[in-house]
């Protein structure tokens, strides 16, 4: 017993004195001075703040480098590491002078005296980038210009039932708003579907992710009355000028263009035979006289994205009654009861190498827009007899991204569903 009280003695003199001499592992060091201030060496204005290029000092002591200012009635630090010279200070809706404050900190985050810089921001992106918002068949389109910074924006979509709101202050309309659409792209078309044919008073406005937004532009629209075709009356029609055909597996067959699946896993796509020529043609009985406002296509999901067999650029052409006859002189050979109803390149939210190859990385919007499918329209400004009746729609893949590149004139083509929208005429 003498003895267990004689250890337990020792031991609580030793847990004393440990306690005593060893400090807590999350004590600060005080004895570590504040470090060296930095140097500015360069201010370089971009639109909405500006980049502060630094000189990191010789100093053991240094950890990183802050920036300091105030933004939207808020204090805002941003934060480098000792081994990074660029400080990226942005988020002003306008282009006044702004005071900056750097300094080095250690690992205390124990500040040296600060260097004060003003800078000079350009004008900011929702001031600069152009939008418009047009009627569309079953919504409305906006139209993204002259983001040349691929800003990140958020696209904000409003509505009044009231369209004598017209010219009333912003206060007084009855916004709701429709949706929130979101972009970095350069130029692009954003659409609203399934609306009514209504009149309505609408309005849009762009916001950064900082929260700073543009003015609203308003306009009265009238969205197009449309409907999705019957898929459940599609047929595959050979008029005996086709050049495009299933492989003999039955994974991949014809009717997959319009099995209403929503996915592209085998058996709900299409794959040719890599041997067809390019271009390559297919004709689908869309089993009514219809004329089309316009047509998604889905690609084969997450396989091989902007890549591969994926068709690059295509056309769609439409018939009432086809012959299959090749007319040598005509384009692609085809009959003269075909028309063109539009030619179509794969749009790509990032953009495209400026000789048009694909970049070898993609974004997160670039992804979503392979993988959701695209949309396009039907425009007879360009095409004048792009909305005229069709009972046999043609589609034609120009290229593949595989056959743009190598200048194949054979390859196989890939694709998940084609989706026709318009008005059913009988």
């Amino acid at each position: 017993m003498k003895k267990l009280i004689y250890c337990s003695a020792l031991l609580f003199v030793w847990l004393f004195f440990s306690c005593q001499e060893a400090g807590r592992i999350d004590q600060i060091d005080e004895s570590v001075p504040a470090p060296k201030p930095v140097e500015v060496t360069e201010v370089i204005s971009i639109p909405g703040g500006a980049v502060i290029k630094v000189k990191i000092p010789n100093d053991d002591n240094l950890k990183g480098i802050v920036a300091t200012y105030e933004r939207n009635g808020e204090i805002v630090n941003t934060k480098i590491s000792r081994f990074v010279d660029s400080l990226l200070v942005v988020g002003y809706a306008d282009t006044e002078p702004r005071k900056v404050e750097v300094c080095s900190f250690n690992v205390n985050e124990v500040r040296s005296t600060p260097v004060n810089v003003t800078i000079n921001p350009l004008t900011p992106a929702v001031q600069t980038v152009d939008f418009d918002i047009v009627e569309a068949f079953g919504g409305v389109k906006i139209h993204i210009m002259n983001n040349t910074s691929n800003e990140d924006l958020a696209v904000c979509l409003l509505a009044d039932k009231d369209v004598s709101n017209i010219d009333a202050p912003e206060s007084s309309k009855r916004w709701v708003e429709v949706t929130t659409l979101f972009t970095s792209a350069e130029d692009i078309y954003l659409a609203r579907r399934g609306m009514k044919p209504e009149e309505t008073l609408f309005g849009v406005y762009i916001r950064d992710r900082w929260g700073n937004k543009s003015p609203i532009k308003s306009k009265i629209l009238t969205p197009l009355e449309e409907i999705e075709l019957d898929k459940k009356k599609f047929r595959y029609y050979n008029p005996g000028d086709d050049n495009s055909y299933s492989t003999n597996n039955s994974n991949y067959p014809i009717s997959s263009l319009w099995d209403g699946s929503g996915v592209s896993q085998a058996p709900y796509f299409y794959a040719s035979n890599s041997s067809n020529p390019m271009p390559q043609w297919l004709t689908i009985d869309l089993g009514v006289t219809a004329k089309i406002s316009r047509i998604t296509k889905m690609a084969r999901i997450d396989y091989n994205i902007w890549t591969g067999a994926h068709p690059r650029e295509f056309e769609f052409w439409g018939s009432m009654a086809p012959t299959g006859q090749v007319v040598p002189e005509n384009e692609h050979g085809f009959d003269d009861s075909w028309f063109k109803l539009g030619y179509f390149e794969q749009p790509r939210p990032s953009g495209y190498n400026p000789d048009g190859t694909v970049p070898p990385t993609y974004t997160a919007e670039d992804r979503e827009m392979f993988n959701t499918g695209t949309e396009f329209e039907m425009d007879e400004t360009v095409y004048p007899d792009a909305l005229n009746e069709l009972r046999y729609l043609r589609v034609v893949f120009i290229n593949t991204f595989s056959t743009w590149e190598t200048k194949a004139k054979v390859g196989q083509v890939q694709i998940g569903e084609i989706t026709p929208y318009g008005q059913v005429v009988e």
